[in-house]
């Protein structure tokens, strides 16, 4: 675990907002130097507290659905986990790859057209390690309220901004360029423009209007830095929520109440034996205690059963890990 200076924070916090602006703009919104930012983020990337740079995009809008798979291993052993693992590092259907901990070992987003794909996705996994896979469940993402880490630079809560990262599917059109341009940025958001021009054999100019025009229509959502939080002075969990007596503004009243909360980072809509979730990072077990009781006291009304999930180890998070969509 690596202690961040404020100086660090306001860096991931301004990353947060978009990993893709130019280092002179977030000096000078720090009201610093261009080369004092670009050695803090150097230093941030060796201590690997950012693991990478990713984008989001919203692979709803092409017809895909992220289904949520939580496992548990048996007969496991580290040789055979780290096998598991590659294997699912490398699949070029999984969106993000977490360790985890509670009932759980391992979480994976697989993306896939339909439940016939996914069928087809999981099975062939079961199959390649029969042994290990003792148990899993699925979760059918809806959607993804993102909120930001604002924890980084703000200790009181405010009503944050939302970005709904997930929406309904929608006629959103990319050719071959545009999907050779997203894989560059998939693997490294911060990549520059000529780099992926001269890679691809476009102009730079091509470069920066296809990313503004895939912006516009909403498909690039925007630029993210993957923080490893075990090595901050932070931890992540997931608290998962089954609902009794419903309403959708019951539902708006505990998102909204979620909103003011600044650590709080995000919440996800779901289909399957959980409806939503609720996930944050915090410093103390003590705020762990503090977040969870007050949810559940202050919504117990519509709050059947609640499940924390503690976060690990994030491997992968990339929202375009494909080369074979099809528009």
């Amino acid at each position: 675990m690596h202690k961040l200076s404020k100086l660090d924070l306001d860096i991931l916090y301004e990353l947060e907002k978009d990993a893709r602006q130019p280092l002179s703009q977030i000096a000078k919104r720090l009201n610093t130097s261009q080369q004092v930012v670009s050695y803090r983020i150097s230093s941030l990337q060796h201590r690997d507290v950012i693991g990478g740079f990713y984008t989001v995009a919203d692979f709803a809008a092409l017809g895909y659905t992220s289904y949520r798979t939580m496992i548990r291993f048996s007969n496991i052993n580290e040789h055979r986990y780290k096998e598991i693992v590659s294997y699912l590092k490398g699949h070029p259907n999984v969106l993000w790859l977490v360790d985890c901990g509670g009932r759980w070992d391992i979480l994976v987003n697989f993306m896939a057209k339909n439940i016939v794909h996914y069928n087809e996705i999981i099975t062939k996994f079961r199959n390649k390690f029969p042994k290990q896979i003792q148990n899993y469940d699925i979760l059918t993402t809806v959607s993804i309220i993102d909120f930001g880490r604002d924890y980084f630079t703000k200790k009181t809560g405010e009503i944050k901004k939302v970005s709904y990262l997930i929406k309904e599917q929608g006629a959103v059109k990319i050719d071959e360029i545009d999907k050779a341009i997203l894989k560059f940025l998939s693997e490294n958001a911060r990549i520059g423009s000529a780099e992926i021009a001269k890679s691809i054999g476009i102009t730079a100019n091509t470069v920066v209007l296809r990313i503004k025009k895939m912006k516009k229509s909403g498909f690039i959502q925007g630029f993210k830095p993957l923080i490893h939080l075990e090595n901050t002075p932070y931890s992540g969990y997931k608290a998962l929520i089954k609902f009794q007596n419903i309403t959708e503004l019951k539902e708006k009243q505990l998102v909204n109440y979620l909103r003011t909360n600044p650590n709080v980072v995000g919440v996800i809509r779901l289909v399957g034996s959980w409806d939503f979730e609720i996930e944050f990072e915090v410093e103390t077990r003590n705020q762990v205690l503090q977040l969870t009781r007050n949810v559940r006291d202050k919504f117990s009304n519509i709050i059947k059963e609640f499940e924390l999930t503690p976060l690990f180890h994030e491997y992968k998070y990339n929202f375009f890990p494909s080369n074979n969509y099809k528009n």
